[in-house]
Formats: structure tokens, C-alpha cells, sequence
């Protein structure tokens, strides 16, 4: 039983996918609490930041960039909308799609978060090196590719 144990530790303190959550939890907890100032958690706003960058954006595209279900993105996109950063109107050309659209709000929320996400940045970089920061983000695309 005892070798049996051992063997699967071994196992799962190789396992990417455990690895990458503890990564991915450990990281995510790190810029909440560097984003608290702005009332967001990372979540939100990097899907505003993501909003800001694709003005219009439907939910099912928004979906597909952040490689997120559609209910997860509109779970996320309501949150955004309570809190009056974002919302959603009907396309013009055809009104059965919505478009998702940053609000005043949103954009000065985003002018105090992005010092902050950059700071962040800098203090992982600053921590580990930029060049194995870029690495590990090369090594990250290539894991995605290889699993699609």
C-alpha cells in the first residue's frame, strides 16, 4: 500500500493540469488582491479589459477569444453590468444579437486597473526574469496547441 501511495504522489506532483491550477489559483488570488482598489476581481477585469479592446463585442465572440463558454461569460458579463461598467445593447442590423459596450465607468475603472496589472506583471517578471517569463508564456501557447 505504502509504494502504492508513493507512486501516486509522484504522479500528481508531475501533473500539469494539477500543477497549472495551483499555478493559475496562487496568480488569480495575487492580482485580486492587487485589484481591490478598483472593485474588481482579475476575472472581471481583464474580460473588461478584453470588452475595451473589441467595442461591440457579442458574447459568443467574447467567448470564443477568452476560450470561455458562453454561460461562464455571461455569468461574468451580469456581474459587469450590476456594477455599471459595462452594457449590452441590441445590433443594429440584426436585433436578436447584443453587443457588449464599456460604459464611462468601465474606462475609468480601466485607467486606475492597468498601472495595477502592470505592477503586477513587473513584480512576477522582476521575481523569475523576463526571459523565463516569456518562455514559460511560449511554453503555455504550445501546451494549448498541442491539447486543441
Amino acid at each position: 500500500m505504502c509504494c502504492l501511495i508513493s507512486s501516486i504522489n509522484k504522479n500528481t506532483q508531475s501533473c500539469a493540469c494539477g500543477n497549472l491550477r495551483k499555478t493559475t489559483r496562487t496568480i488569480t488570488q495575487f492580482y485580486d488582491k492587487m485589484l481591490k482598489p478598483t472593485g474588481l476581481k482579475s476575472t472581471q477585469c481583464l474580460l473588461l479589459l478584453d470588452i475595451s479592446l473589441n467595442e461591440n463585442i457579442s458574447v459568443s465572440s467574447l467567448g470564443n477569444i477568452l476560450l470561455m463558454d458562453q454561460s461562464t461569460v455571461t455569468r461574468n458579463v451580469k456581474l459587469l453590468i450590476t456594477g455599471g461598467y459595462i452594457d449590452i445593447k441590441k445590433e443594429e442590423q440584426d436585433s436578436r444579437k447584443k453587443c457588449i459596450t464599456i460604459t464611462n465607468k468601465g474606462l475609468k475603472t480601466l485607467e486606475v486597473a492597468i498601472p495595477i496589472l502592470k505592477k503586477a506583471q513587473s513584480k512576477i517578471e522582476d521575481g523569475i526574469g523576463k526571459e523565463r517569463i516569456e518562455e514559460l508564456l511560449k511554453t503555455l501557447k504550445d501546451i494549448e496547441k498541442l491539447v486543441e
